[in-house]
């Protein structure tokens, strides 16, 4: 907004996600379609998110160019195999209110999953962390590094997050994910790579078990290769 006012380029980098509600996500939805108007440059990750720039018909320049956090994991897809692994995050603040209960239905999955291996790093905000005792059949660990937690991912079976981005990093790397909000940004790996699901256990335990029969994405990741950097740079060296 500084830079606006300023009359200071604004280059938008993940630009057009939407879910056109501004309680989910809070409060990104808001702070995202507000950066639209004042961008000069949109950067977005994928087609159907530049056709939400043009459906509004921003004022700044739109271009797909992928989303940079897979560029980070491009040495990675080699190392990707399927273990017993279940991997779960939970942090956004549309679920604080309901952690507790998100604790005790991953811990009635795993209860009832013995053959596998729940492990969740607990968000260091203490609206989760003190529910953490919860958590008696889940193996709960302090907040990892993130090529640690890279690591952790690629060798999952699944993933069960509330997180956007996590939505995008465990598609490339070919993991399905159950993800624990009412809507998503992201909804482009929708039904292929990642499935939603409110606050219901019975929803819950039937996503569960489909993707532990069948944990092989269909597609590719919809969210870019890779490469989103290089494109990225030839357009900021033309433009600026």
């Amino acid at each position: 907004l500084s830079a606006f006012h300023h009359k200071i380029p604004v280059i938008h980098l993940e630009a057009g996600l939407r879910t056109y509600n501004n309680s989910h996500p809070y409060p990104e939805e808001f702070n995202r379609r507000a950066l639209s108007c004042m961008a000069d440059i949109n950067l977005c990750p994928t087609y159907l998110s530049s056709n939400n720039l043009k459906v509004e018909k921003v004022p700044g320049q739109v271009h797909v160019v992928g989303n940079t956090v897979l560029d980070n994991l491009l040495h990675m897809r080699n190392k990707q195999k399927m273990t017993n692994k279940v991997v779960i995050t939970m942090h956004r603040r549309e679920n604080h209110e309901l952690i507790k209960d998100w604790f005790s239905m991953f811990d009635k999955l795993a209860m009832d999953n013995p053959d596998l291996e729940f492990i969740i790093p607990i968000h260091p905000n203490p609206n989760v962390k003190k529910h953490r005792s919860l958590l008696k059949h889940v193996k709960a660990v302090d907040p990892m590094n993130h090529e640690d937690f890279i690591e952790l991912l690629a060798s999952a079976l699944m993933v069960i997050t509330d997180s956007g981005g996590l939505q995008e990093e465990s598609s490339f790397l070919g993991k399905k994910c159950i993800v624990c909000r009412e809507e998503t940004e992201r909804p482009e790996g929708v039904g292929a790579f990642s499935f939603l699901c409110p606050l219901d256990l019975q929803q819950l335990e039937e996503l569960f078990y489909m993707i532990k029969n069948n944990p092989h994405p269909p597609v590719i990741c919809p969210y870019g290769d890779g490469h989103s950097g290089k494109r990225i740079a030839k357009i900021l060296l033309r433009e600026l």
